[in-house]
Parts: structure tokens; C-alpha cells; sequence
């Protein structure tokens, strides 16, 4: 459940946190966006967290995406074209893109991410999602050839996900580890500066390729982790947007003229991991005795003020009708 101020300000080209589609242009120049938490790294490729990978949609973009419905989309590619044998896939780029600091993106810059992401000596977070790539060539300067060590039907939208992004060779050449904290790719703001925990800014990227977009100067993303303050600012007009609003405020908000109040069902899940190479949870019983401990009603109540019971009491989540709890963290 997110608010924003009515009339809303939505970002096009710029928001990750909440599917909203494309919106009007507006004459707010500057937007404020309050978030539930800090965020953890810049780089989508060593970030776990749905939040933060939502923040570095403002400055980076993948080859691929999915729309508002969850349906494939091309963003810096043109089109693709799989072997029969389903472990090519050849992949047209887009012409005429730079990053935020000239760099042109092309067949190389595909090329020296996924080469980044798929050595296990970088030890990045995200390198399981990349690990059946055997290898990345560049066959012309817009056209990129991945070959699979195995065939994986949902490789396309493996390079969807929020981490799958576009990162400047040149900056990652320049900063090297410090990449987490100088986000340059080619999406509709570029950096301006990283101040933890208190906010963090981009500019419009006067170099976008997307002609008209964003619609606005500057955007500002500013974790305030209190659930009520969170809330409170934006009848107060210190934020545009807030992401999640607590269910207790949100009746409040509801009333308010001030805020447009959105709720809408989430394709994340909440999860209990657990290492299983590691005592006690290599012992199945155990996980089963910590499943079955969890009081599922009442957690259901009390995350989302859920009333309705479930029909039947098993293993799985309580049925509670739709999904408009705070969305959790995208593994």
C-alpha cells in the first residue's frame, strides 16, 4: 500500500517501486520519495533487497522488463533470437544510448557486465541468477551473443529482473568496488549524491534517450523508517510519494483530499530462509517443527490486519483475499 499527493506526481520512466504505469506530465519539478527502509548498495548486482533495486531503477536500466501486467518488454534491447538448441541467444541492442558519462552503450558494455557478474571471484549477490551463463561475445557493436552451459527457458526473463542492468564500463573501470556508491547507467536520472541514511538524489539526465522523459528535475528518495511519521508526512507535504503506509493509517489517509491512497496485490512473497547445509535445519523435521510452530492466523492478523480465516489450517500462508501488505524482499 503506497499514498501519493493528489493530484499525483507519477514519474514515467523512472519508478520501480510501484507498477502504476505511465502517468501525465506535471508541473512539479522535484519529487520526494519516502520509503520504510535504508537502502543497502547501489549495485543492483550485490543487492538483495527489493528497495534498493527499486532506487537504482532511477539511474540504471536492463535489456529487458516487465510492464505494469508482468509482461516481457524490451527496454535497451530491440528483439532477441534463441537456438534451437536453446543455448544461443542472440540479442539486438539499441542504437544511440549513452550512460551518464558519455560512455556508449553497446555490444561491449552487455559484455563486461555479464563477464562482472559471472566471475564467482566478484562474489556477487546476484551471481546465481547468472551462473548458467557459459560465456558473452560481442558479434558487432549492437549485437550481443550469450551462450547457456545448459539449456533455461526463462533466461529472457532472468535479464528482466531488477538487477539485470546496464552498468558504464568506464565507471566500473573508474570505481571499481565503489560502484555501490556511484550508480552511472543509462536510465532517466543520473546521480547527484549518496548521504546515508538521510536521503538519496539523482538529476534528470539531460542525455536520456527516451525523448520527453522524466518529467521532472530532480527526485530525492528519503528512508524514513518510523511507520506513522512516514504517514504523516505526506499530509503534511514533505514527501510526494510513501512506500508502504501502515494498515492503521490507512483509513486516515483515505480521507485525506490531500493524498491519493493506492493498494494493490503484490507478486512478492514473504519467507523464512533457512540454511540447510547447516545443523540444526539439515534436519527436515526441524524445519517442519518451525513451520508448524508459526502461528499463521495470527500473524496474518496482525502483518495485515487480516479478518478473514483461512478455510483449512496446512503449511502454507493463510487465504486472506487480496495482497496489500508491504511488499518484502525480492529474492
Amino acid at each position: 500500500m503506497m499514498t501519493r499527493l493528489a493530484p499525483s506526481k507519477l514519474i514515467a520512466g523512472g519508478l520501480a517501486l510501484a507498477a502504476l504505469g505511465a502517468g501525465p506530465a506535471f508541473a512539479a519539478k522535484d519529487a520526494v520519495m519516502a520509503v520504510y527502509s535504508t537502502f543497502t548498495t547501489l549495485d543492483p548486482y550485490d543487492a538483495n533487497d527489493t528497495l534498493s533495486q527499486a532506487a537504482t531503477k532511477s539511474f540504471y536500466q536492463g535489456l529487458f522488463g516487465f510492464d505494469k501486467d508482468m509482461k516481457l518488454i524490451n527496454v535497451l534491447a530491440e528483439s532477441y533470437e534463441a537456438s534451437k538448441d536453446g543455448l544461443t541467444y542472440t540479442i539486438k541492442l539499441k542504437k544511440n544510448v549513452k550512460f551518464h558519462d558519455g560512455t556508449t552503450f553497446d555490444a561491449a558494455a552487455v559484455k563486461a557486465n555479464f563477464d562482472r557478474v559471472t566471475n564467482p571471484a566478484n562474489k556477487l549477490k546476484r551471481y546465481t541468477l547468472f551462473n548458467r551463463v557459459a560465456k558473452t561475445e560481442v558479434v558487432d557493436a549492437n549485437t550481443v551473443k550469450v551462450t547457456l552451459k545448459e539449456p533455461f527457458s526463462p533466461f529472457i526473463n532472468v535479464l528482466a529482473h531488477p538487477s539485470a542492468v546496464m552498468i558504464s564500463p568506464a565507471a566500473l573501470q573508474k570505481y571499481g568496488k565503489d560502484i555501490a556508491f556511484h550508480p552511472v547507467g543509462t536510465g532517466p536520472f543520473e546521480f547527484v549524491e549518496w548521504k546515508q541514511p538521510d536521503h538519496l538524489k539523482g538529476k534528470k539526465f539531460a542525455g536520456f534517450w527516451k525523448t520527453g522523459y522524466p518529467k521532472i528535475d530532480t527526485i530525492t528518495w528519503k528512508p524514513v523508517v518510523d511507520n506513522n511519521t512516514r504517514a504523516a508526512i505526506m499530509q503534511t507535504g514533505e514527501a510526494d510519494f510513501a512506500f508502504s503506509i501502515p494498515f492503521e493509517q490507512a483509513a486516515v489517509l483515505k480521507g485525506s483530499a490531500k493524498v491519493d491512497l493506492i493498494a494493490s496485490p503484490s507478486i512478492i512473497q514473504r519467507y523464512l530462509s533457512m540454511n540447510t547445509m547447516v545443523k540444526p535445519f539439515n534436519d527436515p523435521k526441524v524445519r517442519q517443527a518451525i513451520n508448524y510452530a508459526i502461528n499463521k492466523d495470527a500473524l496474518a492478523k496482525v502483518l495485515a490486519r487480516c479478518s478473514r480465516k483461512p478455510a483449512t489450517r496446512t503449511a502454507s500462508r493463510p487465504r486472506c483475499g487480496p495482497r496489500t501488505t508491504t511488499p518484502p524482499r525480492r529474492r
